[in-house]
């Protein structure tokens, strides 16, 4: 695949014409005639009309940071890492989580704008519109940028959901492809949303489904969690192992279906010392048992195994199959393989949700909390990272939070959204504080709340042009070393030191804190020898270069 327009393209093939004339020489001919057999191959993939946001051109002379809204911080468990609210264009939030998070967070659902022509996708403070011929290379230049910095983000074992209609659903299956890898794709999940008329047309089809599409960072290091069984109660018989194994069904150990094996056609001793094979097991017919016979005999031993007669009287041997239980004997949690097609969960109980969060709110096709859980429950681990940079109305943050209540996990969020039409201070801001002390904005009783503490930013711009660049980027370090450890830098337990004085300072009146946990250094600071000592008995680190060590670079400066 390649993203090069045609124009681009058509104009490198003319300056290597120009190349072949300045150059004679058979080496440089030859090279730049294969050059030019790569610029006119057929490639398999996505083509489009790159187009630049002015977001993007923004950062060409000004360089985006974090400030954070302090009235705004929420802190409702106490020594609990935070969440975060992101303000701003998603794309500059991601260029900044690019230099806290790279490789750290484990997974990522967006529910990205799906190009309808209906109003839903806004490209340089204009909606795109279905007569533009522009639409879809638009959206993909939109998605491109985004989707590239979301990869770098996540960990080896991350994975990454994105919701998209039937609109754009094969142009973001390409795409992905592309920039995750084809080889990385999981699944496209097909969400048959439960509730809802969906669209209609008397001549075509009422389409209710979405799509999720999913992709691995690294298919070969990742883990689906099952889905409950539908079946449990077909376990209904006890014995003395039930406290351990759970209970469990009967199932026959003859089997005529799978292929004959002459090493599985063995007799077995009943209660009454007589023989049986397989065929008594099988109306006579020609069979063997799916155990070989040392599995059997473990199984006899284990209590894995029960024998008795059926109803016309003939022995016949069974395996116990317990809920809790592998045939193994290992103990574990028995699930079923998620299905492909999502058939529960409804956009009409989003909407509910969000009426039971606000008064006289309305939000447009909300994705159901469920949904997002049952996503989030796809991974194995439950001490995650969760990145939403589409969050919209808050579906996500309320997701994570419902969900460590129900099964003890610690998940984090980060939220990012832009503040169009005051949603991110209104809508998603309001939810996540309702969610957490469980009262609306009106003072009125919402739920018993779910404890938590969460930090409010908004992207600030910093001009390359500044006199003092570094000294204005240090204004805005402290953000960025509250979002990368997850903490607040309270001068109690999280401590920053900036300069010599400041060092000084803390090693006076050291006996005075009793709760240090971390110390964030400044990377110019000179501790002494008995300093390092004395701040050793917390955990210490160097504040990173890495923040914005580029643009200072770039601008010939260096911290």
């Amino acid at each position: 695949m390649s993203n090069l327009s045609k124009i681009r393209r058509d104009k490198m093939i003319e300056f290597l014409e120009t190349l072949k004339e300045q150059h004679s020489d058979d080496e440089s001919l030859i090279a730049i005639n294969q050059i030019e057999k790569e610029l006119l191959s057929k490639r398999y993939g996505l083509v489009w009309e790159e187009h630049e946001e002015a977001v993007d051109v923004m950062m060409r002379d000004n360089i985006p940071v974090f400030t954070e809204v302090k009235e705004r911080e929420i802190c409702m468990a106490p020594g609990e890492d935070y969440n975060f609210l992101l303000e701003g264009d998603n794309l500059h939030s991601l260029h900044l989580l690019e230099k806290t998070h790279r490789g750290k967070v484990d997974v990522i659902y967006i529910d990205p704008p799906y190009n309808t022509g209906n109003k839903d996708f806004v490209y340089d403070d204009a909606f795109v519109v279905k007569e533009d011929t522009y639409c879809h290379s638009k959206w993909l230049s939109f998605m491109s940028l985004r989707l590239n910095l979301a990869r770098n983000l996540l960990t080896d074992d991350g994975l990454i959901f994105v919701s998209i209609s039937d609109v754009e659903q094969a142009n973001l299956r390409l795409l992905c492809n592309e920039i995750f890898g084809d080889n990385n794709f999981v699944a496209n999940l097909v969400w048959a949303n439960k509730e809802g008329g969906g669209s209609s047309d008397s001549k075509l089809f009422r389409i209710k489904h979405e799509y999720i599409l999913v992709y691995a960072k690294d298919i070969t290091m990742i883990e689906i969690a099952g889905v409950n069984i539908s079946n449990e109660e077909r376990y209904k018989c006890s014995d003395e192992y039930e406290r351990i194994r759970g209970k469990y069904y009967l199932q026959k150990l003859g089997m005529g279906s799978i292929q004959y094996s002459e090493s599985l056609d063995y007799p077995i001793e009943t209660p009454d010392h007589t023989y049986i094979n397989p065929k008594d097991n099988n109306s006579g017919k020609k069979a063997c048992w799916r155990w070989s016979k040392d599995k059997y005999m473990w199984g006899l031993k284990n209590g894995f195994i029960e024998i008795k007669k059926d109803a016309k009287g003939i022995w016949t041997v069974y395996t116990k199959q317990y809920l809790n239980c592998d045939n193994e004997g290992n103990i574990i949690k028995r699930t079923n393989r998620p299905m492909g097609i999502i058939d529960e969960f409804s956009s009409t109980q989003g909407a509910k949700t969000i009426k039971q969060l606000f008064e006289n709110v309305a939000f447009s096709y909300p994705k159901d909390v469920k949904l997002i859980k049952w996503l989030l429950q796809r991974m194995v681990k439950k001490n995650v990272t969760v990145l939403d940079f589409f969050a919209g109305s808050g579906t996500t943050a309320q997701a994570v939070l419902e969900l460590n209540k129900e099964d003890g996990g610690h998940r984090k969020f980060i939220l990012c959204t832009n503040n169009e039409n005051n949603i991110c201070e209104d809508i998603t801001y309001q939810r996540i504080k309702t969610v957490i002390n469980g009262k609306r904005q009106d003072g009125s009783i919402y739920s018993e709340g779910i404890p938590a503490n969460l930090k409010y930013y908004h992207t600030d711009f910093v001009s390359k042009s500044e006199e003092y660049l570094a000294d204005a980027l240090l204004d805005h370090v402290t953000e960025m070393i509250q979002l990368e450890h997850g903490i607040k830098i309270d001068d109690n337990s999280y401590i920053m030191i900036m300069s010599d004085d400041e060092a000084d300072e803390l090693e006076k009146k050291w006996s005075e804190y009793n709760e240090i946990k971390a110390i964030y250094v400044f990377q110019d600071v000179l501790l002494t020898a008995s300093q390092e000592v004395l701040f050793g008995a917390a955990d210490m680190y160097t504040i990173p270069d890495y923040y914005f060590a580029f643009e200072l670079r770039e601008a010939g400066e260096l911290w």
